[in-house]
């Protein structure tokens, strides 16, 4: 059975520059069904050189920092249309802010993270279908900004985590390398030695085995707790 995975960009960037972050990755897992979808928020602005150079615009990002969560969740509404509309998808993949929408996404939907306003929207979105693994490569949580960031806020606590199982890739020489920890430890409860690391900044790891290892061995195991549950737990 093929497994079909929704890939959400980075800040800034556009789905045509993330099918290029991600060739590695899509080559070790053949067979696998790889749609990205552009976010929300359209502008002429990449994030940086590097994707200008890769991607003709136009550039796309999750939420505007001064629509705060009004903004955020607008974002996850977005998606959710798109997964009634297109899915069923196996996996959500997130990179960096990308990964903070999905995560807010997976949160809302199961009534977990922040306590407010996540669990307001718990039953607009119970008809979602939703998405049985995510994965996160040097994704940020979905409240956070960049550090000294002249909109930052005070990040509130996390009530529950995310009950979804989860593959986590951070890069060792990475800014947000904290933020990428705060969301697999506190967002879905992940313990420091399942997270996957690569040597490098800001981006998917060159070597992509662990990555594309880690993703089919979850992928498998959920996969097969569907099955006992369908046989009754036998």
């Amino acid at each position: 059975m093929t497994v079909r995975v929704l890939c959400l960009h980075g800040w800034r960037t556009n789905p045509s520059f993330m099918e290029k972050q991600m060739k590695n990755l899509m080559a070790k897992l053949p067979g696998w069904d790889f749609s990205f979808l552009p976010g929300p928020v359209c502008g002429m602005l990449a994030a940086d050189d590097d994707v200008e150079q890769e991607s003709l615009a136009p550039y796309f990002q999750w939420w505007e920092p001064l629509d705060g969560t009004a903004g955020q969740l607008e974002a996850v509404r977005y998606v959710a249309q798109h997964l009634r509309q297109e899915g069923p998808f196996d996996v959500l993949l997130g990179f960096s802010e990308g990964a903070a929408c999905a995560a807010l996404l997976l949160a809302t939907i199961m009534g977990a993270g922040k306590a407010s306003p996540g669990a307001e929207m718990q039953k607009e979105l119970e008809d979602v279908p939703r998405p049985q693994l995510f994965v996160s490569v040097c994704g940020i949580p979905p409240d956070d900004e960049a550090t000294g960031c002249c909109f930052a806020r005070p990040r509130p606590k996390v009530v529950k985590a995310v009950e979804v199982p989860s593959v986590h890739m951070l890069g060792d020489l990475d800014a947000d390398k904290t933020n990428s920890l705060t969301l697999a430890k506190e967002w879905f409860n992940v313990d420091d030695s399942q997270i996957l690391r690569h040597p490098h900044g800001h981006r998917f790891p060159l070597d992509c085995r662990p990555l594309a290892d880690a993703m089919r061995q979850a992928v498998q195991a959920v996969r097969q707790d569907v099955g006992r549950a369908s046989l009754g737990g036998c």
